[in-house]
């Protein structure tokens, strides 16, 4: 040790640190201020880059930029204070790039008890830093991830304990954060299952994915009781090997996605002006109720109705005062039908009725009243009032009819004949 303390031939010391089997170096103390990088050995070499003849009594400060040269010293004051051993982590940029080392100092002291040198040796970290900070960005990201998502995400482990969750999933079941911290899975299902229309279903299908590891779930529906309506998605999680580690369940509000798609629907199957369904829906309607109605030999009837003189209102009173006529209309029948009968416009003055179940006699008696219902509207316009009247042509299914457009041509037929022979009347 006397050696490296009082020599200060940069070969000898040298010669002394490529003894140690690791990257060793020697700093000269020269000020609280100035260090003066004394020797290398080539283990430095090898791992750095550097050349011990090219920065052999070079001062830090020349050989490193000025953060980097700041935050060494600062490492370097410290042990000549401490005059003890001194441990730490570093950065720095050598010639073959950017490195992390586990650095050791060890100060030597003179006989004043002055600290003139400091023995270093260091072992590069690059790779397990690189894995913290790897590992530590993941974090940061799922974290992030985990508070913006909009989906409610809860983990667990194979033991159904909770590993986390997020800010939206308490939200969306709204469950005592202090049931959350037990780390509980079965105490979280149970303060769940009681907000759902059905728990029973509910808890059996959760209990079945526990046992399923594999099995995935994309979008199931779940009705809660206070009218929301989510979606739940939920994935097993595994190992590089295939060893089960937990699952993974997502849960998303899509009740108001669901509102607007049945608005949507509702829209893309009605009449906008009058709110009764429009031709596309009538048609799909009587095909399905034709099918029925054939295959278990039930009546079925199809009325036509059609305001008469309608083009005089549109002329005479306007076509806002027809518009009204319209909606009038509509809304005087539709009190008189079921929920199961199907009012539909089927293009400006005409409309359609569907009556599953509704044998020719019935249908006939219901023709009379709405006949009668639209007879005793009175509208109102500008410069007067009017009234309207409507004609109604009836077909009841036939054995022999083999397509859904017969009974409607059938009808039409009927309502040819009645605004033939005057208005105002019912025909069959």
């Amino acid at each position: 040790m006397n050696d490296i303390t009082v020599d200060r031939d940069p070969s000898a010391l040298r010669r002394f640190i490529d003894n140690l089997g690791v990257a060793a170096f020697v700093i000269d103390v020269v000020s609280e201020n100035e260090f003066v990088l004394a020797a290398i050995n080539a283990s430095h070499e090898q791992a750095t880059g550097m050349k011990h003849v090219e920065v052999a009594g070079r001062s830090i400060d020349e050989l490193l930029d000025a953060v980097s040269a700041a935050t060494v010293k600062d490492n370097y004051r410290r042990c000549v204070l401490s005059r003890a051993s001194t441990d730490y982590q570093e950065m720095l940029e050598f010639p073959v790039g950017q490195t992390w080392w586990r650095t050791t100092l060890v100060p030597f002291i003179d006989r004043s008890g002055r600290v003139t040198r400091l023995l270093g040796t260091a072992y590069e970290i690059s790779g397990s830093v690189h894995q913290e900070l790897e590992v530590m960005y993941q974090s940061t990201v799922m974290s992030v991830y985990l508070d913006e998502s909009p989906d409610g995400i809860l983990v667990v482990d194979s033991q159904n304990r909770i590993k986390t969750w997020n800010r939206r999933f308490r939200e969306l079941w709204d469950i005592p954060e202090h049931i959350m911290e037990k780390n509980d899975g079965q105490a979280a299902l149970e303060a769940v299952s009681g907000q759902v229309e059905d728990p029973e279903a509910f808890v059996r299908r959760i209990d079945e994915l526990y046992r399923r590891l594999d099995e995935e779930e994309s979008g199931v529906r779940i009705q809660m009781k206070d009218g929301r309506v989510l979606k739940r998605y939920s994935r097993g999680l595994h190992g590089p090997q295939g060893d089960y580690w937990g699952r993974i369940w997502f849960y998303r509000d899509v009740t108001e996605q669901e509102r607007m798609n049945e608005e949507l629907l509702r829209m893309s199957r009605s009449d906008p002006l009058t709110g009764a369904a429009n031709r596309r829906a009538f048609m799909e309607h009587l095909a399905e109720e034709f099918i029925r109605a054939k295959r278990y030999s039930h009546p079925l009837t199809v009325m036509m109705l059609d305001l008469d003189h309608f083009k005089q209102i549109n002329d005479q009173y306007g076509h806002a005062a027809g518009d009204e006529a319209l909606k009038g209309f509509v809304a005087a029948v539709t009190p008189e039908l079921r929920s199961t009968d199907c009012l539909a416009r089927m293009g400006g003055e005409e409309f359609a009725l569907l009556l599953p179940e509704t044998a020719m006699d019935a249908a006939h008696r219901l023709a009379e009243r709405l006949r009668g219902a639209v007879a005793a509207l009175s509208f109102n316009s500008e410069n007067d009032t009017f009234s309207i009247t409507v004609s109604i042509g009836l077909a009841s299914l036939q054995e022999t009819d083999s397509s859904p457009d017969h009974i409607l041509n059938y009808a039409d037929k009927a309502l040819y004949v009645a605004k033939s022979e005057g208005r105002n009347r019912v025909r069959a």
